[in-house]
């Protein structure tokens, strides 16, 4: 068959992208040895800082030029303030004032520029010059006042003081040496000794800059006061030292805005919610599909979060809902720089562990006895499949107590004729003690077990980086390679994940730079395990439904029936679960990623003022995955005959963009700058799918070991945008800034008459402590606001009905159509965002704050609305509803303490917002249970029926509850507000990093809690056991009223329209069991309504989420090799404080039962040589 073109020309694009990276990556450096520099007395920049930090400055000259600044030694310097404000200037004019003003020296190496400090042998001869002792004061330049605790040091040693109370300091020092002094909210000063004994000081207030430049969409740099929306940065330090297995669990707590749920479960990544929608992640510029698995923390520069529509607008589609920038390191110091780290944490009890009642196990109204099955048509029948008298899936039988002895799953058959015993495990269903006339199960003590402690193992965590960067005259390189291991505390479960990465950038010319990045990562698990509800969990088995009377051990080491093995698991009950042990050892589902990416970017400085980029990547995921579940093993929908699946799941991403950008100064007071440019995306996704249908012989897993005929299935998907996009910036006397961007998207699923959409977005920036007079103790205040209008295609052919294969009957197959009406002229979804802002500073930079306001309208949302089914369909899709969220952010920073050995900085952020649905379809007056105006997350529940003050009303006959027909708005799911909490002490050469985060208020339903009640595992179900069974007859009197006259009216809508109820107190007992089993399980309760049956709790937590205390070992070592030698000690999840009741609500919505939260600790070893 002659194969199509599209497949092949994309394979062949595919292979020669990856080909010209390697070439360009292994090859290019000879290319390198001819190159020449460009001259920095030829270009011009504009610069312009007020005690702004010399690293700031560099960097504005690198977005304005094609040079890259190297440091040769230590950097400590750059964080030094100058001031130097020019028009135009030669970079050569701007390094000699730079270097007039702090003493460095500049070397020009091609297209880098070498930065030393300068004069190290006439430093070296005045080491040998006598040491004087230096006296003064330092006062304040305000208002000549002393200043206390200004640390005063020898600039190039270690050697220090501090002031005193009175401003008075004493230090010995070399007579030609020069002093630093410096104190939190003032410049740093400079200061020869020149030989002087006395030298006396004023420190002059420092101005907070907002230099400093920053990544924004599709790689545009921009200084943070020239931006118009929120953005925010993460301290890339709290990816070193929480070594989680995902990165994106270290970033909870860390941003405003974004919400991080965080699943306990080995292989299980977090979710990101930022402003209650999933933004898009972008990895070195380029938009990514990926679970942050295949990202090394070690690898990572910095991360960038762009919250608002108009921060992210140029993104398209993809970007609507703000953006998280993934920027990868790259050489950044002059020669060869090698880092090691190995990390690993074990883990350390329980954050949360479910507390359970222990005094009771398997059974019904107190009794229990195993019921071995018979043999029926199947390989098991009903009759006793539940695997006891009076039930053996739930926990209300027997007491604990000594003597008492039960006939047990475990228990040794006995011969009733000839007393003869035999040790047995599980049922006896098909075997020769079939046979209840002539076997019988021998009483074995009834005793209980710590089963799920017994189950859980400790947890370990491994982690090994390695990195190597060389930056040379005109190419810089950075290797690395990561491996990480993690062994699951759930048996016979364990995750790798491993990679190398190769970034480097080449001058070609003085005007041609050319990046190219080439990643290959790995994600395999050999065995993970399953989750949810449902016996294919090992927690919903022992948890809820696992007595404690079941020997935990005794199915760990016998996990088949005897004579068995292969075809009948062992276990308590088969009706409903499996025997944990045999599902974790006997089922096993791999999962074998491969990510390979790849990027190249070629920059063109066509003149001072005018440059050019093109980019091209490719990102190519694949996995191959398979689950072999064994004969016997139980799953809702599953065949018991065992089976082999395979999946094979392959996506290609291509993305190719270019970007001219062009600025110019046209006069002290108004510059601007444009960008233009266009992009390419193509995204192709395919599945192939393979199931057997039973298995013949068991533990042979594969499609030809078959009962039935193999099913399979594929599925292919592709989809394009092109787009094309452009943004103008203008500057107004270097205080106002305005912005004004667009982009168009043709998408390929839409239809062709609506496929074309634009994003429009502005925003505004300034500088009001430039037009008018601050309090004194305001350093600065900037404000600013921004809009944007951003719109969002389809999946892949939706607009397209087709029939999908249905059940075969023997040989006839048969097809269905969707049960979904499409709509050929959907529309785009629309997003309309406004935000405004402001930042400011006080008590020189000592505290620093930052809020946000934001307005979010979601139009033309993409609904399926139901319709009847007499049409013979259930749903039509359109386009309908309107949302409005409204939300605040506030982000804090607090140098509490900074002292010469001792320091205190906070860092804080807090979030709140809220959705509406605003406006219903065609409408409507409701939207499911929401009407106009309701919160999108409104919980509207069934609650049980009530009285007019609040009572619950019970059935005079059976003193059980009757459920409410109309569902009750309780409250809402989302929490009120979020908080997140930064902690950095320095305590002379340690450093030890708090971070605290949680949420406050909104509910969360409980459906552990409400199935522990049914089971009776529930700490609180003990209540009445005992005098109720000692009285033979109920005993609990439920608190409640029965009505006895009166009628209650309502509308369609359940609202009351009269109620002339009357009520008298409830009198008549109930069944503890029947209780339990009902009230707190088949309706919602609040705390309020009833604190002791709830199964919806309020979700508020504390979590401390991380605790390190790091110390550089080279401070008491010495080495020529070793540069610095970082021991952190550090524990993850280590603490919480919380409302709701045995669980843990940071993992979400208590709907996917996870395993207990754990507490790690452990340590981290870097080494840099």
């Amino acid at each position: 068959m002659r194969k199509k073109p599209l497949p092949l020309i994309l394979k062949m694009t595919k292979n020669v992208i990856f080909g010209f990276l390697l070439q360009t990556l292994f090859f290019n450096v000879l290319l390198a040895n001819r190159i020449e520099a460009q001259k920095i007395n030829e270009v011009f920049v504009s610069i312009s800082f007020n005690k702004g930090k010399l690293v700031d400055v560099l960097k504005e000259i690198e977005v304005q030029s094609a040079f890259h600044f190297t440091v040769h030694e230590n950097d400590d310097f750059l964080n030094e303030l100058i001031s130097i404000n020019h028009k135009r200037i030669s970079i050569e004019g701007a390094l000699k004032e730079i270097s007039k003003n702090t003493g460095l020296a500049f070397q020009q190496i091609n297209n880098n520029i070498s930065i030393r400090r300068q004069n190290t042998d006439e430093r070296a001869r005045k080491l040998e010059q006598a040491n004087i002792e230096i006296n003064g004061q330092v006062v304040s330049g305000t208002d000549n006042l002393p200043l206390p605790g200004v640390a005063i040091k020898v600039k190039g040693t270690t050697q220090g003081t501090i002031s005193d109370i009175d401003g008075n300091y004493t230090i010995t020092a070399d007579e030609n040496a020069v002093l630093q002094f410096s104190f939190i909210g003032f410049a740093t000063k400079e200061e020869a000794v020149n030989g002087r004994s006395l030298i006396n000081i004023v420190l002059e207030e420092d101005q907070q800059n907002l230099d400093e430049v920053v990544v924004t969409a599709i790689g545009i740099k921009q200084q943070k006061k020239k931006l118009g929306y929120a953005t925010q940065e993460v301290n890339t330090d709290v990816l070193g030292e929480a070594r989680t297995m995902n990165l994106g669990n270290a970033l909870s707590g860390q941003i405003a805005g974004l919400t991080v749920t965080n699943p306990t479960g080995i292989f299980q990544s977090p979710s990101f919610s930022l402003r209650g929608k999933t933004p898009l992640i972008v990895l070195d510029g380029v938009p990514v599909e990926t679970n942050l698995f295949d990202i090394s923390p070690e690898d990572i520069e910095s991360i960038n979060v762009l919250k608002g529509g108009a921060a992210s607008a140029l993104y398209g589609a993809r970007g609507k809902n703000g953006a998280i920038l993934i920027t990868r390191k790259n050489a950044s110091k002059e020669g060869l720089t090698v880092t090691a780290s190995t990390s690993n944490m074990v883990t350390a009890g329980f954050t949360v562990f479910p507390e359970t009642q222990t005094q009771y196990g398997n059974g019904s109204n107190g009794k229990y006895e195993f019921w071995d099955t018979h043999a029926g048509d199947g390989w098991i029948s009903n009759d006793g499949a539940d695997g006891g008298i009076s039930d053996g899936d739930m926990i209300w039988g027997p007491k604990f107590e000594p003597g008492v002895m039960v006939p047990q799953w475990n228990s040794p058959i006995r011969n009733i004729q000839t007393g003869e015993q035999i040790d047995w495990y599980g049922n006896v269903a098909g075997t020769v003690y079939d046979d209840k006339s002539l076997y019988e199960r021998v009483p074995t003590e009834w005793k209980r077990h710590d089963n799920l402690n017994d189950f859980l193992k400790t947890g370990v965590v491994s982690k090994n980086d390695f990195s190597i960067a060389y930056q040379g005259e005109k190419s810089r390189f950075y290797f690395s390679g990561n491996y990480s291991y993690q062994k699951g505390q759930v048996p016979n479960t364990a995750l790798n994940t491993g990679g190398l990465n190769f970034n480097s950038s080449f001058d070609l010319t003085d005007k041609l730079t050319l990046d190219a990045t080439l990643s290959y990562n790995k994600v395999y698990s050999p065995n993970y395990p399953r989750y949810g509800y449902g016996p294919k969990n090992h927690m919903y088995t022992i948890l809820i439904w696992m007595g404690d009377d079941v020997n935990g051990r005794d199915l760990r080491d016998h996990m088949y029936v005897p004579g068995l093995e292969g075809y009948r698991q062992a276990n308590f009950n088969y009706a409903w679960y499996n025997n944990v042990y045999f599902a974790a050892h006997e089922l096993n589902q791999q999962h074998n990623q491969n990510t390979l990416d790849g990027k190249l970017k070629l920059n063109y400085q066509i003149s001072d003022n005018f440059n050019i980029q093109g980019r091209v990547s490719a990102r190519e995921y694949s996995v191959f995955s398979d689950m072999q579940s064994p004969k016997s093993y139980m799953n809702y929908g599953d065949s018991r005959n065992g089976d082999y699946k395979m999946w094979n799941d392959k996506r290609l991403n291509l993305d190719t963009d270019i970007l001219a950008s062009y600025n110019k100064t046209v006069s002290d007071n108004f510059s601007f700058a444009v960008n233009a440019g266009g992009s390419i995306f193509y995204r192709t996704y395919q599945q192939e799918y393979a199931t057997s249908d039973g298995l013949i012989v068991p533990e042979i897993y594969g499609l030809s070991n078959t009962q039935g005929p193999v099913k399979a299935s594929n599925y292919f998907q592709e989809k394009a945008i092109r787009s094309t996009y452009g943004s103008v910036n203008f500057d107004l006397w270097n205080s106002v800034f305005l912005n004004f961007s667009g982009r168009n998207d043709w998408s390929s699923t839409l239809p062709t008459t609506t496929n074309s959409y634009f994003y429009p977005s502005a925003s505004m920036s300034t500088m009001l402590s430039e037009f008018i007079q601050l309090p004194k103790a305001m350093d600065y205040l900037k404000v600013y606001s921004s809009w944007s209008q951003v719109s969002s295609d389809l999946s892949p052919y939706s607009i397209y009905s087709t029939y999908q294969k249905g059940v075969t009957y023997g040989a006839t197959p048969s097809v269905y159509y969707p049960s979904g009406l499409v709509n050929s002229s959907i529309m785009p979804e629309k997003s309309t965002t406004f935000e405004a802002g402001f930042s400011t500073s006080f008590v020189q930079k000592r505290l620093t704050f930052e809020g946000t306001y934001y307005r979010i309208l979601d139009e033309n949302q993409i609904i399926d609305l139901s319709i009847s089914e007499a049409s013979g369909f259930t749903s039509r899709k359109v386009n309908g509803n309107e949302y409005t969220t409204q939300g605040f952010e506030a982000m804090v920073n607090f140098n509490a303490i900074e002292r010469n050995n001792f320091s205190w900085n906070v860092g804080l952020n807090w979030t709140r917002y809220v959705k509406k649905i605003t406006e219903i379809f065609d409408n409507n007056e409701k939207f499911g249970n929401l009407v106009a105006g309701d919160r999108s997350d409104a919980y509207y529940a069934t609650v049980w029926q009530k009285s007019a003050d609040g009572k619950v009303i019970l059935d005079a006959n059976t003193g059980l509850p009757s459920r409410d027909p109309y569902p009750s708005k309780i409250g809402h799911l989302n929490p009120s507000w979020r908080l997140g909490l930064q902690n950095r002490f320095k305590v002379g050469d340690f450093r030890i990093d708090m971070d605290i985060d949680g949420a406050w208020g909104g509910l969360i339903r409980s459906l552990t809690i409400e199935k522990m009640w049914w089971g009776g595992k529930h700490p609180n179900s003990v209540l009445y056991r005992d005098q109720e069974y000692a009285a033979g007859q109920p005993v609990y009197v439920p608190e409640g009223v029965v009505v006895t006259g009166g009628e209650l009216v309502r509308d369609v809508n359940g609202v009351i329209l009269t109620d002339s109820r009357e009520y008298t107190p409830n009198t008549t007992a109930v069944s503890w069991q029947t209780w339990s089993q009902i009230y707190p399980y088949r309706a919602q309760v609040t705390e309020d309504e009833n604190s002791l049956f709830a199964n919806v709790y309020d979700r508020s937590y504390f979590k401390l989420r991380r605790l390190s205390v790091s110390y550089d070992l080279m401070k008491i070592m010495s080495s020529e090799k070793i540069k610095s030698l970082d021991l952190s000690v550090y524990g993850y999840n280590l603490a919480m404080w919380k409302k709701m009741p045995l669980l843990d609500p940071d993992y979400g919505d208590d709907n996917n039962l996870q395993d207990p939260s754990s507490r790690y600790v452990g340590l981290t070893l870097r080494a840099t040589f």
